[in-house]
C-alpha cells in the first residue's frame, strides 16, 4: 500500500477502504493532470458574475495568463 494513501486517511480520519475509494471515484488520475486546465468555459461566466473580472478573457490573454511547459 502506498504511503500516500495511508497518510491521507489518517489526515481526513478516514478508514483505508475509505480513502482508496474516494481517491479512485473522486480523482481519477485523468482528473489531476497538471498540464491540462479544464472549465474555462465554466470558470469564465463565473468571474465576471462575481465580479473577479469585467469581461472575459481574450485567447492572447489566456495564453498570457496559462503557460504550460511543454515536455520532451
Amino acid at each position: 500500500m502506498r504511503q500516500v494513501i495511508k497518510d491521507y486517511a489518517e489526515h481526513a480520519g478516514l478508514s483505508l477502504e475509505i480513502a482508496r475509494r474516494t481517491r479512485d471515484q473522486f480523482f481519477p488520475k485523468a482528473l489531476l493532470n497538471p498540464d491540462e486546465i479544464k472549465g474555462l468555459d465554466i470558470m469564465m461566466p463565473q468571474a465576471i458574475n462575481l465580479k473577479f473580472i469585467a469581461d472575459p478573457l481574450s485567447a492572447n490573454q489566456l495564453k498570457e495568463l496559462i503557460q504550460i511547459p511543454r515536455h520532451n
